[in-house]
């Protein structure tokens, strides 16, 4: 007797071994066996040692291979059936495994071996369509199937049999959408991926898994779009993998390709019309239903994804390689050209809506048109691919941070340069020879020696997506928004399209269960970026436990390997999540699953570190962000208690102040008013933290020790106080002149045929539409712009008038080309033209944000500030502008002051002591230079001053002031007679040289 026989019970042991394999020991069909149990003097009962007995005997009556498979899933079925049955006992159940094995067994000698039953033999191919009959049958069983594939040895034998069947079974699921998403179908496969066995591995191998890489010839009419070279652009591979590939049916579903699913879109079904009178709990209530729909997609494709990944090494690395040429395929994504906005943004959105004869619907089905031609995925497979992959970065926690590899751009193992894919060609924060030094380094160091870890690859396969499959969808949920609040009034049936469209994005990009999955996979791109510039400190960054500053000129090697565009679309997300929620709604909830003191110490990182980041519209975009941090009451008290923040947030705003001045203009910017935006929030942050003790100490030290980089930021300051109030009170002028003359229709904006020929596009639209805003506008917009500088400034000068005082050239800036050419013009003689157009008529000062008592009183403070420290320098300072300084208008700015209460008693007081001082001085300076006169060699050729410390200028060997010389390259990094180069860094020592000379 077996070992182990004893224990079981034998009669309930046959009882189910006879239902399994319907099995009759009476029967003539087992007669054979029922004489040899008789003649070894057994009892005529099966148990698991005749199994294989009775299957022979069985399987050898059926001649038909489909017969013999039939009878074996009624085994596997009935196996299945018996292992929940309740009368049978523990010790017999326990050979349900070993008997399900044998059943595998000889399914699979029933398709390879079948002259063991004396039948002929049946070729795989044969098989194969006998399995896929059975299949559309629904005769087949995943037990089974597991069984039989993991009793074959030969891999040929799986792939030949079980090949083709699964092929076909794939591509069942194509065609899958919202509304039908094939669940009988897609069962099979999830079952089959669920069995981590032989069938899992063999289905990342087949073709519908993933296409051949061979291409369909380009379509010519992409030459004529990429420019004028004609050259044919060769399709990605994103639109295959999308409508060809397995992955691509299971990810498919979505509510956002409208112009792919038309009226069976759920735009078309749920928001096609009648927006403007939905309720909010009306539209909620639907995105709730479509979110859930999209949610379910997620998990069905999860429980796929999942096992595959768990299968083997083979199995996981095709499924990333899936992920990542997806991502590949779709980099054109990317483009300007193939953007929805053009790379405009959303005002080149609406100026293209507004201005192009082709509707909004017709823009989106080009957008499908150019994602099949230029072989891009469309924005609802890019949202759920990028999710799905954020599932999988999910498990990486915060700690492990540490080993998700900067280095990782550097290797050269074909399944990581799939991994890494385009991102080979991205822009990094090092140059190419500070790139390629570093991958020296790296392998000098072995940090390439071992072979990458899956976090690490799935982490940095998680940036592309971010990058490819993310940050293009969220710009085009943007457009959305903007489109539909612009048209509100002006096309309402624009507006209901563009709505409509928002709403479904906002379904799934506004989710929390996104959200929550976004949030913490940025929380670890943040302390990844962090640790990258600075690697000692990696596992602090990590652990929220950061001492210390992350200010520094030094770039570690980790550093310079990293995508530009990683921090890039960091911000640009964070700007748009900001932008799009409703006025009231509070900050998004995005911002819930952000570390905060995370977020807050990389963007002080962008601001302070130009040697890291060198881009500085993207440092002027990291201080609106981190402006807008500040409201909120947790980044807030960071802000304010944190000693880290305390010690760089003043310095990195200084620093970014004056990178800005060099930020790259758009064509249309024929104002600079992009560079003074990304100012404002700069400045909005000074007023906020300079009330506090530790944010001014943090100025005065940083105006202390690098009084260069401070007198410069002074100097643009200054600059822009002095454009934008002259270029708002002009405009002002100018306006009543209008009206004056009864041309009020020139105080709209122009039109696109009014404006000169040279600023018409070919077709005849306004190249610089953007740019231009009616005169009231842009009268408002630079009245507040000059009135928020005055006011920094106005800080800036109560916190370190010593540091404005050392630099004569800038205390010169300050006083000549600011204060004094402010006042007279707010008190000086033409201050007439800034009263109300006629006597008794209202004051339109409110209207255009004009404040000039404000003004003059911040002015007349900052007079004072700077002579407490150092009296007889400024006033002497101030006789010596020629242009703006008159002593009446310095009385008359006392007398309005006293007469106005604008000012304390104390302050007055000490403002009218100045001014008596002043004018006394310059009364007696006057009357001594009465007869001199001073010889034109000695005179400034730009100032005509009289020069107080000549020198040689060494590219045009012009002689001229240091003070002057030493003010222009504070602005502009060039000698002024001959533009070469000629910057602050260097100035002093050529500068000395060429004075001894």
């Amino acid at each position: 007797m077996a070992e182990g026989y004893s224990e079981r019970d034998p009669t309930k042991e046959n009882a189910m071994l006879c239902r399994i394999l319907s099995a009759d020991l009476a029967s003539k069909e087992l007669a054979e066996l029922a004489a040899e149990l008789d003649a070894e003097s057994k009892p005529r009962l099966l148990n698991v040692e005749t199994v294989e007995r009775v299957l022979m005997a069985k399987l050898s009556a059926r001649a038909l291979l489909a017969e013999k498979l039939k009878f074996l899933r009624e085994c596997s079925k009935a196996c299945e059936e018996a292992r929940r049955d309740a009368r049978y006992p523990p010790a017999v159940l326990q050979q349900l495994p070993k008997v399900h094995q044998m059943i595998g067994n000889y399914g699979s000698l029933s398709m390879t071996c079948t002259e063991l039953f004396g039948h002929d033999s049946v070729p795989p191919d044969q098989a194969s369509a006998c399995l896929q009959s059975m299949l559309e049958r629904r005769e087949l069983t995943i037990f089974l199937l597991d069984a039989m594939a993991n009793a074959m040895e030969e891999p040929d034998q799986i792939a030949a049999i079980f090949g083709p069947f699964l092929n076909q079974a794939c591509f069942r699921l194509k065609g899958r959408n919202l509304v039908d998403q094939k669940l009988e179908e897609f069962r099979l496969i999830a079952d089959v991926s669920a069995t981590k066995g032989p069938l899992a591995k063999l289905l990342v191998t087949l073709p519908a898994f993933r296409p051949s890489t061979v291409q369909a010839a380009p379509n010519p009419f992409l030459g004529m779009m990429a420019g004028a070279s004609g050259a044919v652009p060769q399709p990605g591979m994103g639109w295959r993998l999308q409508s060809e590939s397995l992955f691509g049916w299971i990810l498919s579903p979505t509510c956002i390709d409208t112009a792919l699913y038309k009226e069976q879109s759920a735009r078309s079904v749920h928001f096609s019309r009648g927006l403007a009178s939905r309720s909010r709990a009306s539209v909620e209530s639907v995105q709730r239903l479509l979110r859930d729909t999209v949610q379910e997609v997620l998990r069905q494709g999860s429980s796929i994804v999942a096992p595959l990944l768990r299968a083997g090494e083979a199995s996981r690395n095709a499924v990333v390689g899936w992920f990542a040429a997806l991502v590949t395929g779709s980099q054109a994504r990317t483009k300007s050209a193939n953007m929805m906005d053009q790379g405009q943004g959303p005002q080149g959105f609406l100026s293209m809506l507004e201005n192009a004869p082709v509707p909004l619907e017709m823009q989106m089905q080009m957008q499908i048109m150019k994602a099949q031609t230029s072989g891009f995925a469309t924005s609802g497979l890019c949202v759920n691919s990028f999710w799905a992959i954020l599932e999988l970065v999910k498990p990486i926690k915060l700690p492990q941070v540490t080993t998700l590899e900067p280095f990782y751009l550097l290797r050269e193992g074909p399944h990581d340069k799939e991994v890494i894919g385009g991102f080979l060609e991205e822009p990094r924060f090092g140059e190419t020879s500070e790139v390629e030094a570093t991958k020296e380094y790296a392998t000098s160091k072995g940090h390439l020696k071992d072979p990458s870890k899956f976090p690490a690859q799935i982490f940095w396969l998680a940036i592309r997506a971010f990058h490819v499959l993310c940050v293009p969808v969220m710009k085009e949920n943007l457009c959305m928004v903007a489109a539909a609040g612009f048209f509100q009034q002006k096309n309402p049936a624009v507006m209901e399209t563009a709505l409509g469209e928002h709403l479904v994005y906002e379904a799934i990009l506004g989710s929390s269960a996104f959200l929550g999955d976004l949030g913490t996979f940025l929380n670890l791109v943040m302390a990844f970026c962090l640790g990258a510039a600075f690697p000692e400190k990696a596992a602090e960054f990590a652990a929220g436990k950061v001492l210390g500053s992350v200010l520094t000129e030094e770039v570690s090697p980790q550093w310079l390997v990293l995508p530009s565009c990683i921090l890039e679309d960091i911000v640009e997300v964070l700007e748009i999540v900001t932008s799009i929620q409703p006025p009231g709604k509070g900050p998004s909830e995005l911002f819930l699953h952000l570390d905060a003191q995370l977020l807050l110490l990389l963007v002080t990182f962008i601001l302070g570190n130009g040697q890291h980041v060198k881009n500085p519209n993207l440092r002027g975009k990291a201080a609106t962000l981190l402006k807008g941090l500040t409201a909120n009451s947790n980044y807030r008290h960071l802000v304010e208690n944190s000693p880290v923040l305390a010690n760089d947030i003043v310095p990195g705003c200084i620093r970014v102040f004056t990178a800005v001045e060099k930020t790259k203009q758009s064509f249309y910017d024929i104002r600079m008013q992009l560079k003074y935006q990304l100012r404002i929030p700069i400045m909005e942050l000074f007023e906020r933290v300079l009330p506090l003790e530790a944010h001014k100490k943090a100025l005065k030290s940083f105006a202390t020790e690098n009084p260069d980089e401070f007198l410069k930021f002074l100097n643009n300051l200054m600059n822009d106080a002095t454009m934008q109030l002259e270029e708002g009170m002009d405009t002002l002028i100018e306006i009543r002149r209008l009206m004056r003359e009864g041309k009020e229709a020139e105080l709209t904006r122009p039109a696109a045929s009014s404006v000169a020929e040279d600023e018409q596009t070919g077709e005849g639209t306004d190249l610089y539409a953007r740019s231009r805003a009616d005169p009231k506008a842009h009268c408002k917009q630079y009245m507040q712009m000059g009135h928020r500088t005055i006011s920094t400034l106005w800080s800036i000068s109560r916190e370190a008038p010593m540091v404005i005082i050392t630099k004569l050239n800038v205390l010169q800036q300050m006083l000549h080309n600011c204060l004094n050419s402010c006042l007279d013009r707010l008190v000086g003689p033409r201050c007439l033209e800034l009263k109300a157009p006629q006597k008794g008529q209202v004051s339109d000062f409110e209207e255009y944000s004009f404040k000039p008592k404000e003004l003059l009183q911040m002015i007349a403070e900052m007079y004072v500030f700077v002579a407490r420290a150092d009296k007889e320098k400024v006033q002497k300072t101030i006789t010596e502008d020629g242009r703006s300084y008159r002593p009446k208008t310095f009385q008359k700015a006392v007398s309005i002051l006293r007469r106005e209460q604008m000012i304390s008693a104390d302050m007055l007081q000490e403002f009218s002591t100045f001014v008596q001082e002043l004018n006394d001085l310059a009364e007696s300076q006057e009357a001594a230079l009465a007869n001199v006169t001073v010889p034109d060699d000695f005179l400034d050729p730009i100032m005509s001053e009289i020069m107080v410390d000549p020198v040689l200028l060494p590219t045009s060997n012009t002689i001229m002031d240091r003070k002057v010389i030493e003010r222009h390259i504070m602005s502009n990094d060039d000698d002024p007679f001959n533009r070469a180069d000629f910057n602050h860094s260097d100035s002093s020592e050529l500068l000395q040289a060429s004075a001894t000379r």
